[in-house]
């Protein structure tokens, strides 16, 4: 997004916002041009003029840089999805899926929701769900998945948030620090987003296959349906 791009948006909150204060001041303003200029920079303008546009229908206040990045994460990164309506579609896998559930969780949840899911192990969270049945405490296979869905949801949350102009500039320095381990976790995590990636491509296979297998079984019933009529009519003209 460029500055004058910045500048045109900036105007539209100060137009939707006519009674607030600091608006009237022009040097607040062209400092809200400046920033908006800077932290948007490397992101689409159509993109930050919708998540500006849904503020504006929604908050009586004008927008902040974070409230407008989260509504622009809503935009560009559907599969985060939040905590409550994660668990959600968890509690309706534990339901319909049972102790046993022989699904690939990649395949029935967003992959973040999955890992989740994963990190628990699937008959732990299983027995939690329904040790309630026994005389346990309702509600700890939701308490065990919140506790570590929240912490990933919102590390990726700021991960996407944040800029990627800025990202690289906290990864340079970052990389200019000694080394205490953080290597290895950075590997782990580009380790298990190579495999996110891997699943993801193999799903994507997965449903091509289908739908060519789909399309195929309805090619071969079409042209039997086809050469039975044909056949058919050649019966008739015969009689």
């Amino acid at each position: 997004m460029t500055k004058a791009d910045a500048a045109k948006l900036v105007a539209i909150v100060v137009t939707a916002y006519p009674n607030y204060d600091k608006f009237r001041d022009e040097a607040a303003v062209t400092a809200t041009v400046n920033l908006w200029a800077t932290i948007f920079q490397a992101d689409d303008g159509r993109i930050v003029a919708l998540a500006l546009n849904k503020h504006i229908a929604t908050s009586k206040w004008p927008p902040s840089v974070a409230e407008i990045r989260e509504l622009m994460l809503e935009i560009q990164h559907p599969e985060l999805i939040p905590p409550e309506q994660a668990w959600l579609a968890v509690s309706d896998l534990l339901y319909t899926s049972g102790e046993y559930n022989h699904g690939d969780l990649y395949h029935q949840l967003p992959p973040l929701v999955a890992r989740s899911v994963e990190a628990i192990g699937w008959g732990n969270l299983y027995e939690m769900h329904r040790s309630y049945c026994r005389g346990g405490k309702p509600g700890m296979d939701r308490v065990a998945f919140m506790d570590i869905y929240k912490q990933m949801y919102e590390r990726e949350k700021q991960r996407a948030m944040t800029p990627q102009n800025l990202t690289a500039q906290i990864d340079a320095v970052a990389a200019a620090l000694p080394d205490k381990g953080q290597h290895l976790l950075a590997d782990r995590e580009q380790d298990r987003r190579d495999k996110e990636e891997q699943y993801r491509r193999l799903e994507i296979g997965w449903r091509d296959q289908q739908r060519q297998a789909l399309e195929a079984a309805v090619k071969e019933r079409t042209q039997l349906e086809l050469r039975e009529w044909q056949e058919n009519e050649r019966k008739e003209a015969e009689t």
